[in-house]
Formats: structure tokens, C-alpha cells, sequence
């Protein structure tokens, strides 16, 4: 990912768009300003004002690759402390908005590599005839029935179900060999995740997971 780029500037010097951002959408005033990341365009303007290692402490937890920076405890978030106390909110924000920002991207660049690697497995399944459309269609209008919205509201509940009904297949519980075809185990094993994805709570899924590929498999080898 990108390093960010810092400008320093006096508040009367700052950019026309930078000012309406910061004024208009963060309500910020110039008498406020210290620090503010455009975190899409990667710039941080900075006051002049600011000393050169509080700027080299701002940019390191701006781009800081662990998700957590505001443990009290530890070096970078009494840092985050210094800057709310020293800088006020918006400095603490804006840091704290940029790290965000750099997680989502982070976090949609591993979950796009991982599709793509996933990619060629689904079209085998596809050409072998193994993808059964009324399990996944079962799960998908189970999801749409459901109410509220997903932790992160980045797809709905309809999605999730169809996730979490082909998670144990896509992560190798099922073997491309197996088909509903020809197992009943893999029948039952199918139906008993229809009935789970009920009660299911995602967070427990990596957990459930290893459960029910412990289970398939101690069955598979007593076949």
C-alpha cells in the first residue's frame, strides 16, 4: 500500500478543496487545523506548527498494518492520547479515519485474492455438476427473509447464507470427487448445514467449521 505524503502547510495555505473538506464536511476550523489525511488521495496536510516527530509518530499509526491502535497500554495509543490532548479531536480523528480506511482496503484486497484463487475450484465444481441450485436458492431466500443487516452492511443477509452453506464445501470438507448425487452422506451433511444456517452466528463459522469437518470426515472413513 502506498506511503502517505505530507504537506505541511500554514491553515491559510491549505488547497480551496482541502479547506471546503475540512470546514464543510468535518467542521473544522482554520484556527483548529493540524492534521488532516485525505486518506483515498494518500496526502496528509499538516500545520507547520506540528514538530517533525509528531508528524513521523502520526504517519507511522496512520499506516500502522495491525487493526488495533488505541490500546491504552501500548506506545501508540497513549501517542493517540497525546494528539487528542494536544491536537484535539479532529487530529485524532482524521489519524484514526485514515487507519480505517487503509484496514477496508487491506481487508477487500485479501478477500478479492482469495476469490480469485477460489475461482477455478468453483468451475470445476460448475463443469462436474456438483453445484445444487435448490440448496443454494434454500439458503439465499432463508437470507432474504431475514431481518436488520450484516456487521458491516457490505452485503446482505442473502449472501451470508449462501456463504455459510457453501463455506464447509469451498474450505475442503467436501472433496470434488463427492456430489449429491452419489453420497448420502454428503446429502445429510448438505441438509444438516440448511437446518444450522438458522441458528447459525457467523462469527463461530471458522469454529463450526472445523466441528463439522472433523465430523464429516470421522464418517466418511468409517464408510
Amino acid at each position: 500500500m502506498n506511503e502517505i505524503e505530507v504537506i505541511r502547510v500554514k491553515p491559510l495555505e491549505l488547497p480551496a478543496d482541502i479547506v471546503w473538506q475540512i470546514s464543510g464536511l468535518h467542521h473544522i476550523t482554520l484556527k483548529d487545523f493540524y492534521v488532516y489525511v485525505q486518506e483515498v488521495k494518500g496526502k496528509m496536510y499538516v500545520n507547520k506548527s506540528v514538530p517533525e516527530k509528531d508528524i513521523e509518530k502520526m504517519i507511522e499509526i496512520a499506516t500502522f498494518p495491525g487493526r488495533y491502535i488505541l490500546d491504552d497500554e501500548t506506545e501508540m495509543g497513549q501517542f493517540m492520547e497525546y494528539v487528542y490532548e494536544t491536537y484535539g479531536y479532529p487530529a485524532y480523528s482524521t489519524i484514526c479515519n485514515c487507519h480505517e480506511y487503509r484496514m477496508k482496503q487491506q481487508d477487500e484486497q485479501r478477500a478479492k485474492e482469495k476469490v480469485q484463487s477460489a475461482i477455478p475450484s468453483i468451475e470445476k465444481m460448475i463443469e462436474a455438476g456438483m453445484i445444487d441450485e435448490y440448496m443454494i436458492y434454500a439458503a439465499y431466500k432463508a437470507g432474504r427473509e431475514k431481518k436488520g443487516k450484516t456487521s458491516k452492511n457490505i452485503c446482505g443477509f442473502d449472501d451470508v447464507y449462501t456463504y455459510c452453506l457453501g463455506y464447509p464445501v469451498g474450505s475442503g470438507a467436501l472433496k470434488e470427487e463427492h456430489s449429491p448425487e452419489d453420497s448420502g452422506n454428503v446429502v445429510d451433511y448438505y441438509y444438516g448445514i440448511i437446518e444450522m444456517l438458522e441458528h447459525i452466528d457467523i462469527q463461530q463459522m471458522p469454529r463450526i467449521y472445523g466441528y463439522l469437518k472433523e465430523m464429516y470426515f470421522a464418517e466418511e472413513s468409517e464408510v
